[in-house]
């Protein structure tokens, strides 16, 4: 099987949005119902929100925007520190929508009614609108199989659902989830240019500098992390004239 690595590169990244934007309409989920050929690309951030700002400037600098969808359970970073959250603003600045990427199975044992969930989304949605001072109108499901009674829902708590069935129905779909093309591969989806409307799902995770394998893709992100909270550490340490004992 071929994974395609040298797919996902910064490099590589701008190629396909060259090719995207001369076939689509780039357009923010606001106006998922428009007529005519349309692209929804969107970004779960589940690994690194400093790869997203880099795909971010990437993408400002070849005039297309972006849906940024924020998960606040993230095991790989805290979206209220401030270096993340500055990286979030920045984002913003640059043009980009922000979302929410929702875990229900967070909330596993409290969720015992669609009524639950649907308050537990608009808590998040208020955190990020709060924080970000931004505007929330969509959200995507991180683990979608635990509310299948929603899914198909187009609208849930006043924002876009991304599952929702107008979407699934209308829109061609493509993802990188694990960091590779599990069903289509982007670039043949791109410039087959068959779906009218199109629906890309990418995670800033796995979009580097250099090809790189999914793993060490992900060993990048958790490195990256390790010594950031250690230098950060030191420099406190520093800062307050105590004996960095070793």
């Amino acid at each position: 099987m071929n994974y395609y690595f040298d797919d996902f590169t910064e490099t590589e990244y701008r190629n396909l949005l060259r090719i995207a934007k001369a076939n689509w309409e780039f357009v923010p989920f606001a106006d998922y119902k428009k007529p005519g050929r349309i692209c929804l690309w969107c970004h779960d951030l589940d690994l690194s929100v400093h790869r997203a700002y880099r795909l971010a400037q990437i993408e400002a600098e070849e005039g297309i925007k972006a849906t940024y969808f924020i998960f606040l359970h993230s095991e790989f970073y805290n979206a209220l520190e401030s270096e993340v959250a500055n990286l979030i603003f920045g984002i913003r600045d640059l043009g980009h929508d922000l979302g929410l990427h929702f875990d229900p199975t967070f909330y596993a044992p409290r969720l015992q009614s669609n009524d639950t969930l649907i308050a537990l989304l608009q808590s998040e949605q208020h955190i990020l609108a709060e924080t970000f001072q931004a505007k929330i109108r969509a959200f995507s499901f991180h683990n979608p199989d635990l509310v299948d009674q929603l899914v198909a829902q187009d609208e849930i708590g006043g924002m876009i659902n991304t599952y929702g069935q107008y979407i699934k129905t209308h829109y061609g779909y493509c993802s990188d989830s694990n960091g590779y093309w599990r069903f289509r591969r982007l670039r043949d989806v791109l410039e087959a240019a068959e779906d009218e409307k199109l629906q890309l799902l990418t995670h800033p995770g796995w979009w580097v500098p250099k090809p790189m394998s999914p793993r060490a893709r992900i060993a990048r992100c958790i490195e990256g992390r390790a010594t950031k909270t250690a230098t950060c550490y030191d420099q406190i340490m520093t800062e307050m004239g105590r004996e960095n004992v070793r």
